[in-house]
């Protein structure tokens, strides 16, 4: 019998984000120490907003999430069952800003705790507008 591993929730990503980005807890101080920080946070906050996509569909419409491609659900929240085009393409920005901060050139900076912080907050509030929780606004109260 093998055990069936559940994908961790967006939530938990960004948690576990938030942990590397302070350097907090057995994660946190581990990856502090070996440099490998801000690569494995970019990550963790692009699989977030990946999860908080899959889950928008699932919930929207389950035959779009069923699709396995990840970009052609980026492009259907242009649509008329997506959440507006100002979402559509905040979702899109900071999902390339993520994907190019988690690869490794030789000729690039890893990204800073600033910009990831940044991100991470952008997720954030894009996890929660998919979610339907900002009641048609796109913009926190700042």
């Amino acid at each position: 019998m093998t055990a069936r591993v559940t994908p961790p929730t967006p939530q938990r990503c960004l948690a576990t984000a938030d942990q590397l980005l302070r350097g907090a807890g057995p994660l946190g101080a581990a990856a502090v120490s070996a440099g490998c920080w801000p690569r494995a946070c970019a990550c963790l906050i692009r699989l977030a907003l990946e999860g908080g996509v899959d889950a928008y569909w699932r919930r929207v419409k389950p035959t779009v999430a069923a699709c396995r491609q990840g970009r052609a659900k980026q492009l259907m929240l242009r649509g008329r069952l997506g959440p507006g085009t100002t979402v559509a393409r905040r979702v899109a920005f900071a999902w390339a800003a993520l994907s190019a901060a988690a690869h490794h050139h030789c000729y690039e900076l890893a990204p800073t705790a600033a910009e990831l912080r940044r991100l991470h907050t952008e997720v954030s509030v894009l996890l929660t507008a998919l979610d339907g929780r900002l009641d048609g606004r796109t913009e926190p109260d700042r």
